[in-house]
């Protein structure tokens, strides 16, 4: 398939399949568990910012008015913005793209608002001018191809509950400028507009898993309802009783029934073949699945019985180098420095940063370096080691190290250094060895 018919194909059917992978996770397990795992992989407890300046003390304030604001970034009031943070790459996962738009409180500070990814106007695609032109809900200029605006409804209208002719001013999409949207979307092909569910490649794979299953389950069912029958030769039984259609009966089967049958009457089961593979197939079928979705096997299933220390490593350093392509390229790149940007304007606004300070890149106040938490290794003690060889050779640096696991170099420090004067305060030395009586 050509680069264009995929992005066709990706326009036209985006919406089909983000319905039906919604309606997947809401009602099957592995689904649910799916949209549960990723999202837990990628955020986890949030990507918090590191602020690029070289004040110790401008930056240290900085991350506090940030950890303050953060519990106040939902307009709704639901969460924080860590927690905005795993609602966006949920949406992502499931519906192939989430969208955010900006607010503001009575007191000026910047807020988000998380909408349905419908209400961008998948209807709305027309030009505009000699130099707009839109698709999806999506305007771009002409020239550059830069996205200037979005088409948003203030209803998804899938719900029709109090719907009135007099209502549907609210389907009607507002124009909102680029900068008032965060529209979060992973990228497949060249042209893209708007997002396609992860679920698409496993859907028809989950749903011949589905029948599969219910064939098994009614295979057994089937095994377990008859206790035997009971040949009449006088005539006196009924044998089975239900509705006629046509050439078959339809009979109610209950277990442990002993069914007394007519004179002449036999029933036959067919035999067909033993489904003892069943259980392999559906194995490889959840294998296949996982593999879709970028999850192990054993992240899918729960089932870590054929694991081995060195297979379950391999997996999980792959699985952890995708996260971290996803992490930095979509969801920092698309939603974390725009917040950043956001929140350093207040802070400006607020006169806690200095405009022109702001405005001089070399200050480094226009950006923060975002470290998603730490990974929780199998064998903590094996990579503490490696990590300490790395630095006593001098391959890499401790903050380098730090910043790898989440945390912040300068913190970490004054954790330590605060350590060391309590243990002094109270007259404590953990270094010095503990006194051992004198030998009888």
């Amino acid at each position: 398939m050509s680069s264009a018919s995929a992005k066709g194909a990706i326009h036209g059917g985006a919406a089909t399949v983000s319905t039906r992978a919604a309606h997947y996770v809401l009602n099957n397990p592995h689904g649910s568990k799916i949209a549960q795992t990723l999202p837990d992989q990628l955020i986890g407890h949030g990507i918090k910012p590191i602020a690029q300046v070289e004040n110790e003390r401008l930056r240290r304030n900085l991350h506090r008015a940030f950890e303050a604001w953060t519990d106040n970034a939902d307009a709704s009031g639901l969460c924080d913005f860590y927690a905005m943070q795993h609602q966006a790459a949920r949406d992502v996962i499931v519906m192939g793209e989430a969208l955010l738009i900006w607010s503001m409180a009575p007191d000026g500070m910047p807020q988000l608002k998380r909408l349905h990814p419908e209400q961008l106007d998948r209807s709305f695609t027309k030009t505009l001018s000699a130099t707009n032109y839109a698709v999806q809900g999506v305007e771009f200029d002409r020239t550059t191809g830069a996205r200037v605006a979005y088409h948003i409804r203030s209803e998804t209208g899938h719900c029709t509950s109090g719907y009135m002719a007099g209502d549907r001013g609210l389907f009607l999409s507002q124009r909102l400028p680029a900068a008032s949207v965060i529209h979060m979307v992973r990228p497949l092909v060249p042209g893209q507009v708007r997002g396609l569910s992860w679920f698409a490649p496993i859907l028809l794979t989950a749903h011949e898993l589905d029948q599969l299953a219910d064939a098994l389950l009614v295979r057994a069912k089937v095994a377990a309802l008859h206790a035997g029958f009971i040949y009449d030769a006088e005539g006196t039984g009924g044998g089975y009783s239900g509705t006629s259609d046509g050439d078959s009966l339809n009979v109610s089967l209950e277990p442990g029934t002993m069914s007394v049958m007519p004179p002449n009457k036999r029933v036959e089961f067919s035999a067909p073949p033993d489904s003892g593979d069943g259980p392999a197939l559906a194995v490889h079928t959840l294998r296949s699945m996982a593999a879709g979705v970028n999850l192990t096997y054993e992240q899918l299933t729960g089932d870590y019985s054929q694991v081995t220390y060195s297979s379950l490593r391999a997996s999980l350093l792959e699985f952890r180098r995708f996260c971290e392509a996803v992490q930095h390229h979509t969801i920092v790149f698309q939603l974390c420095r725009p917040v950043w940007s956001a929140f350093m304007r207040w802070q400006v606004m607020l006169g806690n940063v200095s405009a022109t300070d702001f405005m001089n890149p070399a200050t480094g106040l226009q950006t923060a370096k975002w470290l998603p938490p730490s990974w929780p290794w199998v064998d903590p003690q094996k990579d503490a080691n490696a990590a300490i060889m790395e630095m006593d050779a001098n391959l890499r640096s401790r903050a380098d190290i730090i910043a790898e696991r989440g945390y912040d170099v300068d913190e970490i420090d004054r954790q330590i250094a605060a350590d060391k004067r309590h243990a002094e305060r109270l007259n404590l030395n953990p270094d010095k060895p503990k006194d051992t009586p004198d030998a009888p």
